[in-house]
């Protein structure tokens, strides 16, 4: 940067998780293999549109409305919400889909300089249903041999800008690669 110029960027917020306090022990390594990607056949995955649908719907039972996202994560046999809580308007809230049931509510830590209202969107705002075929879209578009779409992340593209964004990640033994969307689910060039 040159003498006289001046950047500004918008920071957007790292989240952590708090755990609750319990009085037994967790074990860590079953927590891990909980939230790992299993193996599973492309029918029961939470990509193709039967199952995204369901998942999409008990969510929507189960999370207040409106819906303050600050992040939507779609694995192939979960998904993670984390969205404001709409009781302490401070605070965020995580949800997570799996096996047919969504979990209680847990307390997320935030970290980070940026604001919480700047990094939430209504979800609603975003065509959660373009999801299947934006995975589908994606995994050829990437044209990875071998590859699989392990996560699907739904935003702010914050610093860059305000806009909600999927991202797909595709991966495979050989290489890896990710691809932007619009909120509608249209791939960018």
């Amino acid at each position: 940067m040159r003498a006289g110029e001046t950047r500004s960027f918008r920071l957007g917020l790292v989240l952590a998780i708090v755990i609750p306090s319990l009085s037994c022990a967790c074990n860590q390594r079953a927590i891990e293999s909980w939230l790992t990607q299993s193996e599973s056949t492309p029918e029961a995955t939470l990509y193709s549109d039967a199952t995204y649908g369901r998942a999409v719907a008990e969510l929507k039972k189960r999370v207040p409305n409106p819906v303050e996202a600050l992040s939507l994560l779609v694995y192939p046999d979960h998904l993670v919400l984390q969205a404001r809580d709409p009781v302490a308007k401070n605070n965020v809230l995580q949800y997570v889909y799996r096996g047919g049931s969504v979990s209680e509510p847990i307390a997320v830590k935030l970290i980070g300089t940026g604001k919480l209202d700047d990094n939430l969107f209504p979800l609603d705002a975003a065509k959660l249903d373009a999801l299947p075929k934006l995975v589908r879209d994606a995994q050829a578009k990437a044209n990875i041999p071998e590859g699989n779409v392990v996560r699907v992340l739904l935003k702010r593209n914050l610093p860059e800008s305000m806009d909600i964004q999927f991202r797909v990640f595709v991966t495979s033994q050989r290489r890896d690669a990710y691809l932007d969307a619009d909120q509608q689910g249209n791939l960018f060039e």
